[in-house]
């Protein structure tokens, strides 16, 4: 990844420096880190955006966009400008589906290092009404959370909604009964006492997994349900299947006592009489 920003950011300069264009758009959301789908962070593809008064950039391998900017707007790095972190999510509403927009929203709000806040995405999109994108955005902003700790637990958050299960909690710090630290659990039902965790790759090293399962001991002697999820589990295992982690999730949850809210019965169509009516 460091070397694809690295590439970029070199054609990047080399375009802005000949034509005073701003990086933007998929370039910038990979300058910035933006977590985006693998086949669009492997486009060899730069998009630049150039003020009015003027033109788009054309030239090959290169989306020249035109656009008003705000001061705001633009981040002067020191090798190249780039659109700032809200302007460049929003950009991104173009481009994405909702639920990747979503994960780049909540890399927006992540717990260390965030780039922006919900206060200040809010504050930027109220002046945006009417855009070309404002309606996807505010689609997505509408499921965005702060505090996350990576992509993929934004995907399994959306993945339980999408499946009618409650949304769980993210990071809310758990205590045993003498109100000691146990963990920040990536995602919780507190009311149910059920930690969810996604373990991604880092978590199979031998010292990883040691810590995980002294992490997970202590949540259980507090009287906790820990559910561990990989990746297997956000991937049905043939077309149609519902997702393992979906199955898991509302197994631990109606263990606990919770239970599905029964579906509004559907209204029967009444007959019509003789004229049609």
């Amino acid at each position: 990844m460091a070397a694809t920003e690295d590439s970029l950011l070199e054609r990047v300069r080399a375009v802005a420096a000949a034509t005073g264009a701003v990086a933007s758009h998929l370039s910038a959301a990979v300058l910035w880190g933006f977590p985006l789908p693998a086949a669009l962070e492997r486009l060899g593809i730069i998009h630049v955006t150039s003020l009015p008064g003027r033109r788009a950039v054309r030239r090959k391998n290169v989306v020249g966009h035109q656009q008003a900017l705000g001061p705001e707007e633009i981040v002067d790095g020191r090798r190249v400008a780039c659109t700032s972190p809200p302007r460049t999510w929003f950009d991104l509403a173009g481009i994405l589906s909702v639920d990747e927009l979503v994960v780049a929203g909540d890399f927006l709000f992540r717990r260390r290092n965030p780039l922006s806040t919900p206060a200040e995405l809010d504050a930027y999109l109220a002046g945006k009404q009417g855009w070309p994108g404002y309606r996807r955005a505010m689609q997505a902003r509408s499921l965005m959370r702060a505090r996350t700790d990576s992509p993929k637990e934004t995907e399994l958050r959306l993945l339980l909604l999408r499946h009618g299960l409650p949304e769980p909690a993210i990071n809310v710090p758990m205590f045993d009964a003498t109100g000691g630290w146990i963990q920040d659990p990536d995602m919780s039902y507190e009311h149910e006492r059920i930690a969810i965790q996604y373990d991604g790759g880092h978590h199979a090293t031998p010292a990883q997994r040691r810590s995980d399962i002294f992490r997970d001991e202590n949540a259980k002697d507090a009287g906790w349900r820990v559910v561990v999820l990989t990746q297997w589990d956000l991937t049905p295992l043939a077309p149609g299947m519902e997702p393992g982690a979906v199955t898991r999730i509302r197994a631990a949850l109606m263990e606990r006592g919770w239970s599905p809210s029964p579906r509004p019965a559907k209204r029967r169509a009444r007959p019509l009489d003789a004229k049609g009516r």
